[in-house]
């Protein structure tokens, strides 16, 4: 694939190479198979750890309303943007986005940065449940009061799970042992899915999308029957109209929906670039995600709040105080509602509800990992167009990926690990995710086109939904909604970020978000953003500067009009199959 730095003869060259390597992309089995893993990578931990916790710190039903407007206005359309674009070109996002406009196509780079990032503690996160999960098969749940001395469940989360500490508390960087081997765990289960190829990540999607659902469900029943789960519920659908005056009201909520829907990393384009070329669904499968994406984490969030209401009527607290408790909210909340079931069930609930949670991560993480896959096998294929890729040479690549990624989220296994995250968890979803998101809208809509935007989305709509695509309003929306929109959010959030009122004064005197270390904020935080987006532009500088072009044709036209040579024109036809009945091959 054609990359910042290549001559215009090179990416003449590697757009014939990317021709003959589309066509021999593995497929997905089903549809359904497809709508699964995207759906099981949009809904996952982030819906019932992270959307809770944004609501509570940001004004319950005000956030809700932010949160909305940046799903329509930003996050959904771009969405579909980029499910379309993988589709069409068949390739990876670097691919994609070098076919697109190359001197921008260090764009995606941007993206592999920020995965690596929030992998590597999204899967810290998961091993937290991995401890919960082990603990609930005990005859009494252990951080029920009557086996923990009284403790709350808050207290039992930070001290025995945890065993959390301040940066300068004496073995604060100690590694902590069952957070390590419970991030291994997490990992080797990662590895051991992802090497199976498409079809079958695909089939376990099946259960680790559904099965959750049911439990949530079961959860939510038990929950509002809770004395003062009225006060929760009412405290998160009331919006307090004064967070939608501050900017990061708006900057969480449009990161929150990005964070869970996930365009602008890559992912939506890597999934979609496994169909086959004449698959005209797409658009009925986008609402289909983005619409359970949405009501999942709506649905788990009266969950929670039901269980917020109990907890502050119980502890005497106000909701807000509650609601506020940080990363770690679902992991009280829930572990306390947990103990409450009657009959001795509630280690069978716990160990049903953790085991949720772990579906909901892994699938995510294994969306995440796929995509750097992704990535690698692309990269692979563009310095070696004649090396075939085997599934032994992907079981390596995920090995590889896997056990660095690994190595790195070590260090959310010491005492510290949980305030690393949240310092990662602030600064890489939201500015990071933000910039990409408004570079995509200028790419696609200025420098792509977005009439040939449209075009290409109706290509992917079956012949009676094109007529009942707005093409005014998308165009206006993809200009200057989407892009006007985000710049205002980053802006304003940048602006907040570096007043008084949001930082806090540090041991050093100095104010920094959390009042953590400064050089903790400097180098995990702002370094998170930084790199990427540095690098950014320094490929597209060089970009220019090397007389980087665009292609004139696309890597891989709609099987309709792929007609520029008789041999893509084969290719295409024999991978060519009925619009509801993709392609089976393995990979």
């Amino acid at each position: 694939m054609a990359v910042a730095g290549a001559t215009p003869q090179d990416v003449g060259v590697e757009l014939g190479k990317q021709v003959s390597t589309a066509s021999e992309r593995p497929k997905w089995g089903s549809r359904g198979q497809f709508i699964m893993v995207l759906m099981g990578y949009a809904i996952g931990l982030g819906n019932i750890w992270r959307f809770p916790y944004m609501c509570g710190k940001y004004g319950g039903g005000a956030f809700m309303i932010a949160y909305l407007v940046s799903l329509f206005c930003i996050a959904a359309p771009l969405f579909v943007f980029e499910t379309v674009l993988g589709h069409k070109y068949q390739l990876g996002p670097v691919g994609t986005f070098t076919n697109m406009y190359a001197p921008w196509a260090g764009v995606a780079y941007v993206s592999i940065i920020m995965t690596c990032v929030i992998l590597t503690y999204y899967q810290a996160l998961l091993g937290w449940a991995v401890i919960y999960f082990v603990q609930s098969f005990a005859a009494k749940l252990p951080w029920h009061p009557d086996e923990c001395g009284g403790c709350t469940t808050g207290d039992y989360f930070g001290q025995t799970v945890l065993n959390a500490a301040s940066f300068g508390d004496e073995g604060g960087w100690d590694v902590q042992g069952k957070l390590f081997l419970a991030l291994m765990a997490v990992w080797f289960v990662t590895w051991l899915a992802l090497i199976g190829g498409k079809n079958v990540l695909g089939k376990i999607a099946y259960f680790t999308v559904l099965f959750p659902v049911l439990l949530l469900v079961i959860i939510f029943c038990k929950a509002v029957t809770l004395e003062g789960a009225g006060d929760g519920v009412a405290y998160y659908i009331t919006p307090d109209m004064s967070h939608l005056t501050k900017a990061n009201t708006w900057s969480a909520a449009a990161s929150q929906i990005l964070f869970s829907l996930s365009p602008a990393m890559g992912t939506a384009i890597a999934m979609s670039s496994y169909h086959e070329k004449s698959y005209d669904r797409l658009l009925q499968d986008n609402l289909v995600i983005i619409c359970c994406n949405s009501c999942f984490s709506m649905f788990g969030g009266f969950a929670v709040f039901s269980i917020v209401g109990y907890l502050a009527e119980q502890r005497g607290l106000p909701v807000e105080q509650v609601a506020s408790a940080g990363t770690g909210l679902a992991f009280d909340v829930f572990a306390e509602v947990l103990t409450l079931f009657p009959g001795g069930s509630s280690p069978f609930f716990s160990v049903c509800f953790f085991f949720m949670l772990l579906l909901l991560g892994l699938d995510s993480a294994f969306a995440f990992v796929e995509t750097l896959q992704t990535y690698v096998v692309d990269f692979i294929q563009h310095k070696r167009p004649d090396l075939e890729i085997t599934p032994k040479m992907n079981m390596m690549i995920v090995s590889a990926l896997a056990f660095g990624l690994f190595l790195i989220g070590i260090v959310y296994t010491t005492r510290v690990g949980s305030n690393l995250l949240d310092v990662a968890d602030h600064f890489c979803p939201t500015y990071c995710l933000l910039f990409v998101a408004l570079v995509e809208y200028v790419l696609i809509a200025w420098k792509y086109g977005a009439e040939k935007m449209i075009k290409d989305i109706q290509n992917c709509a079956p012949p009676e939904w094109q007529q009942y695509i707005p093409v005014k309003a998308a165009t206006i929306q993809m200009k200057y909604v989407g892009p006007v929109g985000i710049s205002f959010i980053l802006l304003m959030a940048l602006i907040d970020e570096f007043s008084g009122d949001s930082l806090i004064a540090n041991e050093s005197g100095w104010k920094t978000y959390g009042g953590y270390p400064t050089g903790v904020t400097i180098c995990l935080g702002w370094g998170s953003v930084a790199i990427p987006v540095g690098y950014f532009f320094f490929s597209v500088i060089r970009a220019h500067m090397t007389g980087v072009t665009t292609p004139e044709q696309p890597a891989v036209e709609d099987v309709k009009k792929a007609n520029t040579s008789q041999t893509v024109s084969t290719k295409a036809d024999e991978n060519t199959t009925p619009p509801n009945e993709p392609s089976g091959s393995d990979q």
